[in-house]
């Protein structure tokens, strides 16, 4: 077996999800992260990525009007595999208004096991929405350089289809594997579940 194959090996048998303890051992920062430098620049190719889509009964427009009023803890479903999940978000930049382009406005997200990361807006529109999230402090920095992720609303008869891409840029190419499971087993629940929610919420606030 090749000294490469041995060391991917190692490292995804530390880092990956089924071995809680090597992830608890990271201890969150005794102070939050200012997030305050340059973010990092989206790349063109080399991510791992996964889309989810769902059908919701309600307009583009009146999906994002119910949205906007929703603090990110109160929408993104518990993630599986162990990880935390969402207890606050701080904006560092801007003021996150939903009535207005929030592209470049940043914000500070954290976790119930008191790590973070920060999140920036790249685009938003009336059609997609994508932001950039960095600075994990939590054991994914050791193999995740920065993720993007986007939400697109296509208007269909009855209402619309959301749909949300995570994309994950591996630091390196040894922890590609270990980045490919996380986005399988942890983020594609947590997306699939998220969505699900978002859809019954704003239908029902639609009634």
């Amino acid at each position: 077996m090749s000294r490469v194959r041995v060391v991917s090996l190692v490292l995804v048998g530390v880092l990956g999800l089924g071995t809680l303890g090597a992830w608890s051992a990271v201890q969150p920062p005794a102070v939050p992260p200012a997030y305050d430098g340059p973010r990092p620049d989206p790349v063109a190719d080399g991510y791992v990525s996964h889309t989810e889509s769902v059908f919701v009964a309600v307009s583009p427009a009146r999906y994002r009007a119910w949205v906007g009023g929703r603090d990110l803890s109160d929408v993104v479903a518990p993630p599986e595999g162990g990880l935390a999940a969402v207890v606050a978000t701080t904006p560092l930049r801007g003021d996150w208004d939903p009535a207005r382009d929030r592209s470049g406005d940043r914000r500070r997200v954290t976790f119930a096991d008191g790590h973070h990361l920060a999140e920036e807006v790249l685009v938003d529109t009336p059609e997609r929405f994508r932001y950039l999230i960095w600075g994990f402090t939590a054991p994914q920095r050791f193999a995740v350089a920065h993720g993007t992720a986007e939400f697109t609303y296509t208007a269909a008869p009855g209402g619309m289809t959301l749909s949300w891409t995570y994309s994950f840029l591996p630091s390196n190419g040894l922890v590609a594997p270990f980045v490919r499971g996380f986005v399988a087993d942890t983020i594609a629940p947590m997306m699939r579940g998220t969505l699900e929610g978002m859809r019954v919420g704003a239908e029902r606030a639609s009634i």
